[in-house]
């Protein structure tokens, strides 16, 4: 696949793509209540996992309610996420391989603490659910900021050292064609075979980002100057689970 572009005529053509590792929506619509339950209902795809630059997250955290540090970690995967979000789509691996990316920068001993970091996204729910997931930030702590104009951009903070990094997925990477089809999808006025095709190009855009180096297909920087101001919000209050989390055991 070419790192810079994908053939959305060619995934029109083989909607076959929409397997890969996954099913295909049924052509049946069916209530909620009358769906069969799957034995795996929130991993329904292979390569999420077992691509070779699937990324996977150490994560710190408290052991209690008003705890200090669990002596555990825990190893999550995009199948976390998945279970998390509701569903696998692009936007999540997407987000998931950017904070992968700047967590590196910001925990190089390979291990998160979700006591101690912040994220900036865009209002995607794709992009804030996984920032919130990895990083522990929540608006209504004051550690979770939205900006609708970040686009593919991401901001990380580490509180305790005031450093942020901006991962951004580099330029001319997502598909035009895939963002075209994509408006015309959410407009609402769209054939049936215009959306498998979307989300055909979709899959295969995310399954691409995990062909290769994660780095390859994102940038990013310090941001030295960088202030981190909580936004507005009325119900904002102290996060309670962390206030001892330095206790010594």
């Amino acid at each position: 696949m070419n790192a810079h572009t994908i053939s959305l005529t060619a995934v029109t053509v083989s909607l076959a793509l929409l397997t890969g590792g996954c099913t295909a929506p049924t052509q049946q619509a069916t209530r909620p209540g009358d769906a069969p339950l799957s034995p795996e209902p929130t991993t329904p795809i292979d390569w999420l996992t077992t691509s070779t630059f699937s990324p996977t997250f150490s994560v710190r955290d408290t052991e209690s309610s008003l705890g200090p540090y669990d002596a555990l970690l825990k190893e999550l995967t995009l199948n976390d996420l998945v279970r998390m979000h509701g569903h696998a789509c692009d936007g999540l691996v997407t987000a998931a391989a950017a904070f992968r990316v700047g967590l590196d920068e910001l925990y190089p001993q390979g291990v998160i603490d979700r006591t101690d970091t912040g994220c900036l996204t865009n209002n995607s729910p794709c992009f804030g659910d996984v920032a919130a997931y990895l990083t522990g930030g929540r608006i209504r702590f004051g550690t979770q900021k939205i900006d609708p104009s970040m686009g593919s951009r991401f901001l990380i903070h580490r509180f305790s050292t005031q450093e942020t990094v901006e991962v951004a997925l580099r330029p001319g990477l997502f598909p035009e064609a895939l963002r075209e089809l994509e408006t015309k999808v959410r407009g609402g006025h769209c054939t049936q075979q215009e959306l498998l095709a979307c989300q055909a190009a979709q899959w295969a855009f995310a399954r691409g980002l995990l062909q290769r180096p994660l780095t390859e297909s994102f940038t990013i920087r310090r941001l030295p100057e960088f202030v981190w101001t909580p936004d507005v919000y009325s119900q904002r209050g102290r996060r309670g689970d962390i206030i001892n989390r330095d206790w010594a055991r």
